[in-house]
């Protein structure tokens, strides 16, 4: 009888020296914020992802195109975000940057940039982790017009040989009161890491120029 007063007044002792802070620490505690997205996912955010087969890219003439007369519109890029991109995509007095596409597998971008007049040039850029920002890969496509005489560049993203590795073909023209002169075709393939090069005979061999029509 004594041993089990003895037992039961120690089980009281203990209970009294707890500190009530420590029983109710589970219960006061507040959850750890969430981590917050990496710079590459907030970048992805801005774009619509896209799924290339044959991805036919213009310029435009309008100053401010909407994404019903125009499918390179996109998303203006805000101040907040024009810290990730390069200074060769920062916008400045012609117009503002526009993120437009990232392409599923490649993780490329299409950014519409300011071109002479306006925001009229199409680029392709890549993310770069040594500087967390975009950066410019290549042209895209590009109008420009001066009393009748017109410089066109449009570009096609597209898998010529099914490799799952983009190719790029771009053609050029000048026009002069319709009269289109100066005609350039050029096939290029994705090369490591992220940059487009000459396209082997083979490969470009594929790319049949009448399915290559520039946009009127």
């Amino acid at each position: 009888m004594k041993n089990l007063l003895f037992l039961s007044l120690l089980v009281l002792l203990f209970s009294c020296q707890q500190d009530p802070a420590s029983t109710n620490a589970a219960e006061n505690s507040t959850p750890a914020p969430a981590a917050q997205p990496a710079v590459n996912e907030v970048v992805q955010q801005l774009f619509e992802e896209v799924n290339v087969v044959k991805m036919h890219l213009f310029g435009t003439n309008a100053a401010e195109p909407t994404a019903e007369n125009y499918p390179y519109a996109g998303n203006p890029v805000e101040e907040a975000a024009l810290k990730f991109l390069s200074h060769d995509l920062q916008p400045n007095e012609v117009g503002s940057v526009y993120a437009c596409y990232r392409t599923e597998n490649n993780n490329f971008y299409v950014l519409r940039v300011p071109g002479k007049y306006a925001s009229s040039d199409l680029v392709l850029a890549k993310w770069d982790a040594g500087t967390s920002q975009l950066v410019k890969v290549i042209d895209l496509a590009s109008l420009q017009c001066d009393e009748g005489l017109c410089h066109q560049q449009d570009a096609w993203l597209t898998d010529l040989d099914d490799d799952r590795s983009l190719d790029l073909v771009i053609r050029k023209h000048t026009s002069d009161q319709r009269n289109i002169s100066e005609v350039t075709f050029t096939v290029l393939s994705q090369q490591p890491p992220g940059t487009f090069g000459q396209a082997n005979d083979q490969l470009a061999s594929l790319a049949i120029q009448t399915n290559y029509v520039m946009q009127k």
